[in-house]
């Protein structure tokens, strides 16, 4: 196919074959080097600068709030809750399963501290929390907060075996079950 240029008699070739790549003209630019740079007012910036709050991802402050309510504990027991890993993770495992049976999918887990035998170093505790069945049980950032610390505190409680109530007196502030 090919095409008049208008006053510079140069004809514009257009092709859809394959091989017709290496009969470009030496002037153009592969596909790979082009960019947003029309006008000679060069390459865009961010799409959002970091002092915005939008900057970060939901993912991102939701795990602010896991460190924020991990240090919190870790405040109130310091000897018991250092060696102690938190975890965030989308979603449980086996949640088709769950869906299925009609149960409510769980806020968070824990998994006790396996000991060290002479050749293996163990395996620390750990604590994890869901994050969408979190986000999905609340309306605002004020009550996803309170959940989180909510759910950390009743993982907290059944890894050292104790109430929740002793774990935080503020426990249970959010949903008052």
């Amino acid at each position: 196919m090919e095409f008049n240029a208008g006053s510079s008699g140069q004809p514009l070739t257009i092709s859809l074959e394959p091989g017709d790549a290496a009969k470009a003209p030496a002037n153009a630019r592969p596909f790979s080097r082009r960019r947003r740079d029309r006008h000679g007012r060069g390459l865009r910036g961010e799409l959002i600068p970091s002092t915005l709050p939008a900057y970060r991802t939901r993912s991102e402050k939701f795990e602010d709030l896991v460190v924020d309510s991990a240090d919190r504990l870790r405040s109130l027991w310091p000897e018991a809750l250092e060696p102690v890993e938190y975890l965030v993770e989308e979603v449980p495992g086996k949640l088709e399963a769950l869906i299925a049976a009609g149960t409510q999918a769980p806020l968070g887990k824990f998994t006790p501290a396996i000991p060290g035998r002479a050749d293996s170093p163990g395996e620390p505790a750990v604590i994890a929390i869901y994050r969408h069945p979190v986000e999905a049980l609340c309306d605002t950032p004020g009550q996803v907060r309170e959940l989180v610390h909510e759910v950390l505190i009743e993982q907290a409680a059944g890894l050292m075996n104790v109430e929740p109530e002793t774990v935080d007196p503020g426990f249970r502030r959010f949903r008052g079950h």
